[in-house]
């Protein structure tokens, strides 16, 4: 199963948190999900762990993966250095010496030799434009929207139909 995702944050250093989440299947056009927090998302990928192959792609991973990372360290994942030492609760990494982004892979269980795994791969590798750029370069009939990225948005904030409008394109974008 493969999906793209996109995350919204704050904007306030002092407050710097996921606010809104997205995923659209990209072998399933009708399927869109979203969300207030990444706590809603890991559970997302941890309810579809179980699927092989299961792939998450995110339009700029350097950016979102901070974000995972966080939520990662703070649930007691474990960082180790291939993915041959993947066992439950921990997350290994593909991140080059210029520090670019190519994917990291969550293993939320193990069961002998089968994973519980999310592998997140960056899709800006695959389509180096941005996301307005990929709707009119290939003519989709979606687009880039704007929303007022300094809004204050506070913990559990619901979104509003035009932010859920905007983060959808923008996942649904990158998934056609």
């Amino acid at each position: 199963m493969r999906f793209t995702a996109d995350f919204e944050t704050t904007t306030n250093p002092n407050d710097c948190r996921v606010w809104a989440y997205a995923v659209a299947s990209i072998e399933q056009p009708g399927f869109f999900k979203y969300g207030n927090s990444i706590d809603g998302f890991m559970c997302f990928c941890k309810d579809y762990s179980f699927e092989p192959d299961f792939v998450v792609y995110f339009h700029n991973l350097k950016f979102d993966g901070a974000f995972i990372f966080n939520w990662l360290f703070r649930n007691g994942f474990g960082y180790v250095k291939s993915r041959d030492e993947l066992e439950k609760k921990t997350f290994t990494t593909l991140i080059d010496r210029n520090k670019t982004f190519y994917s990291i892979e969550v293993c939320f269980n193990r069961k002998g030799k089968n994973r519980e795994k999310v592998v997140f791969y960056d899709s800006l590798k695959i389509l180096p434009f941005s996301v307005a750029k990929i709707a009119k370069g290939f003519n989709l009939p979606l687009e880039k929207l704007e929303i007022d990225y300094e809004k204050e948005r506070p913990v559990g904030h619901e979104l509003t139909p035009h932010e859920v409008k905007y983060i959808e394109n923008d996942v649904k974008i990158v998934a056609l």
